[in-house]
């Protein structure tokens, strides 16, 4: 697994936020921009969406047309969802941290800013 932190290629900064668009019959797109000089960073195409904290409102929204037709079922795939979305957090959560103790490790005097 490789895990990145976004940066913006014109100031080098971390600091970005999403802007997440919902268009009819469009998969769900996110910009991505830089918060510190205001550029267009990337975009990102997405198949599937959980926002943690939202609960299923905010799933359901982004199922669209394709979302199950049974009550269980719509609560059986979020819950999968959600469990999938924690874990792969916490896998790249480690993973980061691992590749900054890494770095630092090889650069002891140089603060790396992922």
């Amino acid at each position: 697994m490789e895990v990145h932190i976004q940066r913006c290629e014109k100031c080098q900064s971390t600091a970005v936020t999403n802007l997440l668009v919902r268009e009819s019959g469009q998969p769900q797109t996110v910009y991505v921009k830089c918060v510190s000089c205001g550029e267009f960073v990337a975009r990102y195409r997405l198949s599937e969406y959980y926002h943690h904290g939202e609960g299923i409102e905010s799933w359901l929204r982004s199922q669209g047309s394709a979302a199950p037709e049974s009550g269980r079922d719509f609560l059986g795939e979020f819950e999968r969802v959600k469990t999938a979305a924690n874990e792969g957090f916490a896998a790249a959560n480690a993973r980061l941290e691992e590749q900054q103790q890494a770095d630092e490790q090889a650069s002891p005097s140089e603060s790396v800013e992922r």
